[in-house]
């Protein structure tokens, strides 16, 4: 099982996220702000699924923070309007490991999860 961090600043999507991931197995820290996030490294999550729209640190620098303080963690993030140069960018300098732009099916999801934290996970 392996320990998951969500975040999102829509109450809604953080409890369908948390939910799907915990019934796939998941222990699942939901999180609303970047801010709780990093407070709770300690934790060692083994992936963060987080939005890149967030206030006052989006998920990009998010990201940045978290390969810092935690560099075996794995970053997926999601979007529901951009998938530009600073996304390409971040995915080819692996600030970021996987990407999934929103609206997408709780299979893709799932499969993107188990994909990053490979086998066993």
């Amino acid at each position: 099982m392996a320990n998951l961090f969500v975040l999102d600043d829509d109450e809604m999507i953080l409890r369908s996220l948390s939910r799907q991931l915990a019934h796939a197995g998941h222990k699942v820290g939901a999180f609303s702000t970047a801010e709780q996030v990093l407070a709770h490294l300690s934790e060692s999550p083994s992936l963060l699924v987080c939005d890149y729209h967030m206030p006052r640190i989006d998920g990009l620098e998010l990201a940045r923070s978290v390969k810092r303080q935690c560099p075996s963690c794995k970053v997926l993030l999601l979007s529901g309007g951009i998938q530009d140069e600073p996304i390409e960018e971040a995915l080819r300098s692996k600030t970021i490991d996987g990407f999934l732009g929103k609206p997408f099916q709780h299979q893709e999801l799932l499969a993107t999860v188990d994909g990053l934290l490979g086998p066993g996970q």
